[in-house]
């Protein structure tokens, strides 16, 4: 296939990733392997053989495209540039024949309504990673003609980001490298990436030195060999699905507590966890996560009552809830109320806690005793363990990454309601199940404190060992806030 692109040598991948039949492909791995400038050509040559042809180029901000792409399609354009007009106040490079490549960003979720009415042909994202699954999925709805072409989504990345964890899941996992699959109606293939790819010698041995200098393995990995399993900005290294995830119940649940933790939402999902703690042992106390519920677009009352049809039989030590379920939502009653009353209403006695959620500090405590629960005991068994049906959890909980502006935090991005769901469980149960307390109540009876004893005195329950030394020696004060100490 002649490939009419001035100015690109192209390499054996790049051919590969041009002529796809895939509906859907994407060419990633490691850096240096020409994916920018796969893009470029991608969009040039489009523009170039399809009169009227309109090509998105997306990346995450403004200001990378002015620094990556825009200097490569120069470079690219060469002897055509004279016939290719830029509009730098609309980001839009005008192809003769009215074809047009138009440089798009989503810098925040809101940026994707702003292409609502576009209509595009060849849809392309360069570094994919940076992206939400749901950003992604909303600007395909664009691709569409009203004429018979070729239409097709090509996209490109290094691994890492925000992006990650999808980004691996819909390319890479279904099936081998190279290999177009089917999923549903359309196709899709993964074209791993390679510094090897790059056209120019003098560009690979430099580039190379320069990551093989790298001091953080994780960057290195993710960068120089273009590992999925591992990368860099990823939060909790530590997991590893052989080790956290168990099949068969290792004890019995009877003899230990059980608790529930809760993250809301609506549109976002829902994620809500039960663990059981063991009682003291030898290496400390021991945590099974045994269940999930998840899903969104549910009311309040519809998740009470599947937890309350549980906890009849089961009941659990209390229900820990963020601070957000505590506030009025769009001027209906708080979320919290609303479980409480469809309790009542069953008769059944849930102990619902303010789980500690709002504050940095509360967040860096969280992902700390996450860390330390991830650990294992001198006797090399870990603290906590995965059920393997809670899938989501197991899904999402390995492909957390670190926010670029606030380092020691969670992407606010991130796909973390699961972990949200779970730690806001586990760091009640370290905080002792204090902080404010609301009790479900019998008909007839008061509201009482959770921990009291026969007499109505509340009973101080303690932390664990293990939580101990979570929330404390992972951590150091600075000035009146926390910084996690990595």
């Amino acid at each position: 296939m002649d490939i009419p692109i001035p100015n690109l040598n192209p390499s054996p991948k790049q051919i590969e990733f041009f002529t796809s039949k895939a509906d859907e492909t994407f060419y990633g791995g490691q850096a240096g392997g020409g994916k920018t400038s796969a893009l470029v050509a991608e969009a040039i040559t489009s523009c170039l053989e399809d009169p009227g042809h309109h090509t998105y180029i997306f990346r995450k901000t403004l200001k990378e495209l002015e620094q990556s792409v825009v200097p490569e399609i120069y470079k690219q354009l060469d002897v055509f540039r004279d016939n290719v007009k830029y509009n730098s106040q609309k980001n839009i490079f005008t192809f003769p024949k009215t074809s047009f490549i138009q440089l798009a960003y989503l810098d925040n979720e809101a940026d994707k309504y702003r292409y609502q009415s576009a209509e595009i042909h060849t849809l392309l994202f360069d570094e994919l990673t940076h992206f939400t699954q749901d950003q992604y999925e909303y600007i395909k709805t664009r691709v569409r003609s009203d004429k018979p072409r070729r239409m097709r989504v090509m996209s490109a990345s290094n691994p890492g980001n925000v992006g990650h964890g999808w980004v691996k899941a819909y390319f890479i996992d279904p099936a081998p490298p190279m290999t177009m699959f089917n999923d549903g109606e359309i196709t899709k293939k993964f074209i791993p990436a390679s510094i090897d790819d790059h056209p120019v010698r003098s560009f690979r041995d430099s580039y190379k030195k320069q990551l093989n200098a790298l001091s953080d393995e994780m960057l290195k990995k993710a960068l120089l060999y273009g590992e999925w399993d591992l990368f860099a900005g990823q939060v909790f290294t530590e997991w590893r699905r052989g080790i956290h995830v168990y099949d068969d119940t290792p004890v019995d649940f009877g003899a230990c507590d059980r608790y529930i933790g809760l993250d809301w939402g609506y549109n976002d999902p829902t994620a809500i966890y039960w663990v059981a703690r063991t009682p003291e042992a030898e290496d400390g106390r021991h945590y099974y996560v045994y269940r999930e519920l998840y899903g969104n677009m549910k009311r309040p009352e519809e998740w009470a009552y599947e937890i309350a049809e549980i906890v009849k039989t089961e009941p659990v030590e209390f229900l820990a809830m963020p601070h957000d379920t505590y506030s009025n939502q769009g001027g209906s009653r708080p979320i919290v109320d609303q479980f409480r009353e469809v309790f009542d209403r069953l008769n059944v006695r849930i102990t619902i806690v303010r789980a500690p959620s709002g504050t940095h500090a509360d967040k860096i405590s969280r992902q700390a005793l996450m860390h330390q629960m991830l650990a294992t005991s001198y006797l090399n068994k870990p603290y906590l363990q995965v059920h393997n049906s809670c899938l989501n959890l197991i899904r999402t909980l390995p492909m957390l990454n670190y926010d670029t502006t606030r380092s020691e935090e969670i992407d606010k991005n991130a796909d973390d309601h699961a972990y949200d769901g779970l730690t806001y469980c586990l760091y009640s149960i370290a905080k002792g199940g204090k902080g404010q307390v609301v009790t479900t109540k019998q008909p007839g009876q008061k509201r009482e404190p959770m921990f009291v004893d026969e007499n109505g005195r509340v009973i101080n329950a303690g932390l664990d060992d293990i939580m101990v030394k979570a929330v404390k020696d992972t951590m150091q004060p600075r000035g009146r806030d926390w910084v996690y100490r990595r």
